[in-house]
């Protein structure tokens, strides 16, 4: 009898093994189907990477020139698209239809901007600030772009596209992504900042931007 109850003890030993190595391994595969991602813990830790880049290609007497430049996100703008994500309330306005990064702003001014400049408010919240001055004449006044959102999984992106018609000799160096139609707004914030190659265009020569900004979560 002894012996039969240790054998028996040994099977539900095993039944148990067993069944857990099978919830174990429903869980993982469950996972995997869900996320793409065989460590069933690892999508507990949610993270976004925000992201912005910049291209312009301007047609000067008929010849087409594209270049991609570097650019800056700026902390202060960074911080409102964290503060809007979060339920938060963000600097100077709510997400609107008047109220958003759709806006592209131009410049001459040539300074290097930096992540931690001062970039918000009626002063400072115009391109080009806190130091050059946003183009506001001959063509170059600040608009909307034409928007394309993201759809899909991570890694995406949406762009935001502009293309300025000179009016008279203007030079460009500098381009902004900001949230309002109209400089030395009180809810001016910039998001990003690119400069590049100081271009002059004449009557009537064009220059495209894009903006892309890029999301990446898991």
């Amino acid at each position: 009898m002894k012996f039969l109850r240790v054998e028996w003890t040994k099977k539900r030993g095993i039944i148990a093994l067993g069944a857990t190595v099978l919830v174990v391994s429903a869980f993982i595969l469950g996972g995997y189907v869900a996320t793409g991602n065989w460590n069933p813990w690892g999508n507990r830790h949610y993270y976004q990477v925000l992201n912005a880049n910049f291209q312009e290609c301007h047609t000067l007497s008929g010849v087409q020139t594209c270049s991609t430049e570097h650019n800056v996100l700026y902390d202060a703008g960074a911080l409102w698209v964290q503060r809007v994500t979060s339920g938060e309330t963000p600097f100077g306005c709510a997400p609107s239809t008047t109220c958003g990064f759709k806006y592209i702003a131009m410049s001459a001014g040539t300074t290097a901007p930096a992540a931690t400049d001062s970039v918000t408010g009626a002063t400072n919240g115009d391109c080009g600030k806190p130091t050059d001055t946003e183009l506001t004449t001959n063509g170059f006044a600040r608009a909307a772009g034409v928007v394309t959102d993201i759809s899909g999984s991570s890694p995406k992106s949406s762009t935001v596209v502009l293309t300025f018609t000179a009016t008279a000799t203007q030079a460009v160096a500098k381009s902004c992504l900001v949230n309002q139609s109209t400089a030395a707004n009180a809810n001016n914030i910039q998001l990003a900042t690119a400069t590049f190659t100081s271009i002059t265009l004449q009557n009537l020569d064009t220059i495209q931007i894009t903006w892309t900004i890029s999301w990446t979560w898991t």
